[in-house]
């Protein structure tokens, strides 16, 4: 609360942590709100602790375990499109090779995969290539 507080008192960005403390909560509230729209960040804001009853909530929407517990959804899927920057500032190459391997595993052979050169900003480039196969394969 302290954060929204000094965040809405200034311009936006002016401090170096306003992205990183943005973009947790801006997750946290996607993936573990409250019914009441509590947002429950999955770490303890004095000490930096887990707190895995919410990290368990994020989990539940990691690609790479919904692919592995969901196998038989994955194979009923009509396209998957995955890209990823090889320089990905936040290390999702690694996911999209985790999630290929789970596709893989499913027994997935038609998708498509590419790690391009490049990193996550400034791909606005490759959207009419991903929009185009999947509006292919799903017509």
């Amino acid at each position: 609360e302290k954060f929204w507080e000094d965040f809405r008192s200034r311009n936006a960005f002016e401090k170096e942590s306003d992205y990183h403390l943005l973009n947790d909560w801006c997750m946290a509230a996607c993936y573990s709100t409250d019914e009441d729209g509590t947002v429950q960040l999955p770490y303890d804001t004095k000490t930096g602790e887990l707190r895995p009853e919410i990290w368990e909530r994020w989990l539940a929407w990691d690609p790479v375990r919904m692919a592995r517990e969901r196998v038989d959804a994955l194979r009923s899927l009509r396209a998957i499109y995955v890209d990823c920057g090889k320089r990905d500032q936040f290390f999702l190459d690694l996911g999209a090779e985790a999630f290929r391997r789970e596709v893989e595993a499913a027994g997935v052979s038609d998708y498509f995969f590419e790690l391009f050169d490049g990193t996550h900003s400034g791909i606005e480039y490759r959207y009419p290539l991903a929009v185009k196969y999947l509006a292919e394969r799903l017509s």
